[in-house]
């Protein structure tokens, strides 16, 4: 790997990020890969324990714009310890199972709620209230995000910052609120989709962006004003991109870290607010293992789902020590899969569906952001 018989760590600082350098054009792919894997490794450390990187990005430790606000408080579904012989799984039966407590899942939780439905929404991770928030980074990582913001392709050169929260990507992404643009619904609808490019899908929009109060009245961070001062010097355009604030004012920095003025609206603060003041249910930490079947007339239809719930432990925390874990199955009439473009196709394998198509076409937006620091 490095073309000399001399080892590595006995080689000059120059000779070795020479070394490595070349790894990046080598023409075998498990060397780009590694050089990949190991510089996301170290720009990953430095971010997390550079004593000087915020401050001159102008991100203070402690918020100093906006005042803390409490968010909505939910209540959680909790099953008790069992006292039975090999720990039986706990059954539960109700209308709609949700899987996901994202964007998707939330959407679909309040409008199964408001029509009359006993919806019960599972979430595999866990919620932090608002005044938790915003996190250190390295909290934020373990216990918001998916792999712990290390996720990437298998030939390491797309890192992958997913949700994995109360709220999903909702609760971490940044708060803009982009509808869809009219190239990609006319392409949907050329593949058979028509739906997209109409009267009613716009409607659709419309509410969604009335709902979470998306508008233009937002105070950029030093970063971004940056950028905008530059490309507007550069006679680039460019402007603010619209945000689901509530239709106020707010000062933009912290989002992947969680906001504690709990402005930004997204599914935790909104559309699960609505599906809990319909009566539905919530759950956190459900591991969902396989959607359940049944045969009718030879059709297999989704009735349920079965995992592992694992409570918080003792101090409320997510260690482990006194922790309750429970095998869980559960009965439904319809099942809503909403884990995210990620797990959403695993879970499908997992359940025994063979369809060619799960998982394929999955398309990357090319955002570039230091993964704890909100938009740059």
């Amino acid at each position: 790997m490095t073309g000399s018989t001399t080892p590595i760590h006995q080689q000059s600082v120059a000779a070795r990020e020479k070394i490595i350098s070349a790894w990046d054009t080598s023409r075998l792919a498990p060397f780009r890969a590694t050089y990949r894997a190991l510089t996301a490794i170290v720009k990953r450390s430095w971010l997390l324990s550079s004593p000087t990187i915020n401050s001159v990005l102008g991100f203070p430790r402690v918020p100093i714009h906006g005042k803390p606000a409490k968010g909505f408080r939910y209540e959680f579904l909790h099953l008790p310890p069992s006292n039975e012989p090999g720990n039986p799984p706990e059954t539960i039966t109700t209308d709609v199972v949700v899987i996901g407590s994202g964007c998707g899942g939330a959407v679909a939780a309040k409008n199964l709620a408001e029509s009359g439905y006993r919806v019960l929404v599972v979430e595999k991770s866990y919620s932090y209230t608002s005044d938790t928030f915003p996190m250190l980074p390295n909290e934020g990582f373990v216990n918001m995000f998916e792999g712990g913001g290390t996720v990437l392709s298998d030939d390491g050169s797309v890192a992958i910052l997913a949700g994995s929260t109360w709220g999903g990507g909702g609760t971490v992404n940044w708060s803009a609120a982009l509808q869809t643009q009219a190239y990609v619904r006319q392409e949907w609808a050329g593949n058979g989709l028509p739906f997209f490019t109409s009267l009613q899908f716009q409607r659709s929009l419309d509410r969604v962006c009335d709902r979470i109060g998306v508008t233009e009245h937002v105070c950029h961070n030093h970063q971004n004003n940056i950028l905008l001062d530059g490309a507007h010097r550069l006679g680039y355009s460019a402007k603010p991109v619209p945000q689901n604030t509530g239709d106020d004012e707010h000062y933009c920095g912290y989002c992947t870290l969680g906001c504690n003025s709990a402005a930004k609206k997204g599914p935790a603060e909104s559309w699960l607010v609505d599906a809990a003041n319909a009566g539905a249910i919530f759950m956190e930490g459900f591991r969902a293992d396989r959607v359940l079947f049944t045969e009718t007339n030879d059709i297999r239809v989704a009735s349920g789902v079965e995992g592992t719930w694992t409570s918080r432990d003792s101090y409320l925390g997510l260690n482990g020590q006194g922790a309750v874990r429970r095998k869980l199955i559960i009965q439904a009439k319809k099942v809503v899969v909403a884990s995210g473009a990620l797990q959403s196709p695993l879970l499908l394998l997992r359940s025994g569906l063979d369809n060619p198509q799960i998982g394929r076409n999955l398309h990357l937006h090319p955002g570039k952001k230091f993964p704890f620091l909100g938009s740059i």
